[in-house]
């Protein structure tokens, strides 16, 4: 048995590269059946996550519109993982939330470790609202402005946000995490141990 030590973190400053994955997706139905989903469900949550704004209950994967979004997620953490990385995954959603916001709502700092993806797509853009906010890249390149059907997909430690901003209407959002299924089975047996 080793000696037990004290382990630290330290937060090195990182100003510079961070990897994100991005496609657009024009899909109008979906968007439209997403929109209902989200107004149908209200606030789930009460703002008690990381979320401050309305949220939906955490598995939205089978209902109209988000069936098809987790559709194009698991493809994409596929490819991502094969193409980039060199590994096949099973992807499986865990959660697949939605989002309503309305001006100045945020979303504080947080990560979805230890998802192996986390992504966020964006079904609608209103004009002047706040895209998704990369602190470790710093206040001036860290937020990567909203568009119409993108979808972002980033590593699950990745540390995000929505910062405060006026604008007019409602941006509505929905997040997913993604994990390998087999490694997702084998922690979970673990567990049960």
């Amino acid at each position: 048995m080793i000696k037990p030590f004290d382990l630290k973190r330290k937060d090195l400053p990182l100003k510079g590269l961070l990897t994100i994955f991005e496609t657009k997706i024009d899909e109008p139905q979906m968007n439209k059946d997403i929109i209902k989903e989200i107004n149908k469900q209200g606030d789930k949550q009460n703002r008690q996550t990381n979320v401050k704004c309305q949220m939906t209950q955490w598995d939205m994967h089978e209902k109209p519109g988000f069936k098809l979004l987790s559709e194009y997620i698991k493809d994409m953490s596929k490819k991502i993982s094969k193409e980039q990385f060199n590994v096949t995954i099973k992807p499986y959603i865990k959660n697949m939330w939605g989002m309503k916001y309305k001006s100045e709502e945020i979303s504080v700092e947080h990560d979805h470790w230890p998802a192996t993806w986390s992504c966020a797509y964006y079904v609608n853009t209103p004009k002047d609202a706040p895209g998704l906010f990369f602190p470790e890249m710093g206040e001036q390149g860290g937020e990567r402005q909203l568009e119409q059907g993108l979808l972002i997909m980033f590593p699950g430690h990745t540390k995000h946000a929505v910062r405060s901003k006026k604008f007019k209407g409602y941006r509505y959002v929905v997040s997913a995490n993604i994990h390998d299924y087999d490694s997702y089975i084998t922690v979970i047996n673990r567990n049960k141990e």
